[in-house]
């Protein structure tokens, strides 16, 4: 009788330990069971980055059950059902996505490293959870903590607390007046080392948006060759804000 009533413990301390593995190995096409979902499908790379319905990359992590997405803004929470997708927040509420047998590309290499990576993405929800990184970086009170909290994630290797960093020092580098007008900003700062820098570290750890983002410094110093070349980069690679840049900067001319 005690033997069998350890058993059960240990089955149930076994399912709580593993409910709570932090990954990103989900993999695979899900396709909206209505056609009238506006985020028709999500692609997942087994190792962090995922397709939304081809509008753009987002990042994502697995919790148990639960998955969380980053897309461009807001975010999408969903529970996992077997091969089935349910969304539980604004934008994916009330939708189902189904994985389909579509060939897809898996990106996992490293184990380890690709759950360091949704390890690091978790702290960073906990971080934010659903506020919006420039609500931070205007909120006096908080700002500080939380630009040494994201520049800590950053250094381990996050790319996505790293772009959230590259705003902040933007802000704080050119002022958010002169970004908002940039109409307004007559003569261009000095090129700051450490916002190059940064730039570069962003692309060097495979994120396509480094290119955007360094691309839109090197424009706001004057420099429209050097950010054409790297939006031109980024957008071959697949950038779809690289390739928003170069199209806006056309129309613009």
């Amino acid at each position: 009788m005690k033997t069998s009533c350890l058993l059960v413990i240990l089955l149930l301390f076994s399912n709580l330990i593993n409910s709570q593995v932090i990954d990103n190995k989900i993999e695979g096409h899900y396709q909206a069971e209505s056609d009238s979902n506006m985020y028709s499908f999500f692609e997942f790379d087994g190792d962090g980055k995922v397709n939304i319905a081809g509008l753009g990359t987002g990042d994502y992590f697995t919790k148990g059950d639960s998955l969380i997405i980053y897309p461009d803004k807001s975010i999408f929470k969903f529970k996992i059902k077997g091969k089935t997708l349910l969304g539980v927040s604004k934008w994916v509420g009330n939708k189902t996505w189904v994985r389909k047998d579509t060939v897809t590309t898996n990106n996992r290499k490293d184990a380890a490293v690709s759950q360091n990576k949704a390890a690091l993405l978790y702290e960073y929800y906990k971080l934010t959870g659903t506020s919006k990184a420039l609500d931070f970086m205007l909120a006096e009170k908080t700002h500080d903590s939380h630009t040494e909290k994201i520049s800590m994630l950053c250094n381990k290797g996050l790319g996505k607390a790293c772009l959230d960093y590259f705003g902040i020092l933007l802000i704080q580098d050119q002022g958010l007046g002169s970004l908002l007008n940039p109409e307004k900003n007559k003569k261009a700062k000095p090129a700051n080392k450490q916002l190059i820098a940064l730039g570069n570290k962003i692309i060097a750890q495979g994120e396509l948006e480094g290119y955007t983002v360094l691309g839109s410094y090197y424009y706001i110093l004057g420099d429209q060759k050097k950010a054409e070349e790297l939006w031109n980069t980024g957008a071959d690679k697949g950038s779809q804000k690289s390739a928003m840049a170069l199209f806006q900067l056309e129309v613009g001319q």
